[in-house]
């Protein structure tokens, strides 16, 4: 099914969700995830179909898609196991995306283009988010090197590591990660303790928006657990861990937090 009239989407995936509404694929979304908050218009004309790590299969089913779209890191691996068993059953395709790093964008943004049939506006975006990467990279040349831990959950507190796609923005403005982890999906993002070597080495600490909405009181809390007291920075999480058509807020994102961490 190739016909934009018979495009039935279902994205399990926020932030991708987000990039087809972008691209003006809104009214071909039939149903979603409870976390795909953006646009906000969306949630009033599509249905939910469960969460991210536990979306509904039958509901998904029910909806008779066209297409399905998931990700590696956001869904489970027994999730996209099922729904590849049933695409030739049920007739739909199944798009299987994974970003490592900030160049990974744009193939994504052009695969999606390429079965979603906005290739035009693709180009467009691409060669100009490709020319901010560039400018961006430019600036950052001769700045110093800052070490830093990035949290995105506590109870327990958890961060993610240097493998992530969130890691790899970071080093675009000289930001090193002290949480080397392996490669493994299940390695990526470490449970640790406010005592853990790797935090006190760090210079800055990094508490995000999202998952966890981390507060004054939260980070309060971490620091008085961890005795330190080190200089830290609530950032966006959208920005820094969204992809696709967000990832223009990722380099606005980027500069801003340089700002801050040379400001200090």
């Amino acid at each position: 099914m190739t016909a934009t009239s018979t495009q039935r989407i279902v994205s399990l995936v926020p932030s991708l969700t987000e990039t087809l509404c972008y691209f003006g694929k809104q009214q071909s979304i039939v149903g979603c995830t409870s976390f795909c908050t953006e646009p906000k218009s969306l949630r009033k004309s599509v249905p939910s179909v469960g969460g991210t790590k536990d979306a509904n299969i039958e509901k998904i089913i029910q909806l008779k898609p066209s297409h399905v779209v998931v990700n590696r890191e956001e869904n489970t691996e027994s999730l996209i196991a099922k729904l590849r068993e049933l695409t030739s059953l049920h007739h739909f395709e199944l798009i299987e995306t994974f970003l490592e790093f900030p160049e990974d964008n744009f193939s994504l943004i052009e695969e999606l283009a390429k079965t979603f049939e906005f290739r035009e506006l693709a180009q467009l975006w691409c060669r100009s988010q490709k020319s901010k990467l560039s400018e961006l990279r430019r600036k950052m040349q001769s700045k110093e090197i800052f070490s830093f831990v990035y949290f995105i959950w506590m109870n327990p507190w958890m961060t993610a590591g240097n493998h992530t796609y969130i890691s790899r923005c970071l080093e675009l403005i000289g930001g090193e990660n002290t949480f080397k982890t392996g490669t493994q999906l299940n390695e990526r993002y470490p449970v640790v303790t406010p005592s853990d070597q790797r935090i006190l080495d760090a210079q800055w600490l990094l508490f995000s928006s999202e998952p966890f909405p981390f507060k004054n009181r939260h980070i309060e809390k971490f620091l008085a657990e961890s005795g330190e007291n080190k200089s830290f920075l609530k950032v966006d999480g959208q920005a820094l861990s969204w992809y696709g058509s967000r990832f223009e807020f990722t380099i606005t994102e980027l500069e801003t937090l340089r700002a801050q961490v040379e400001e200090n």
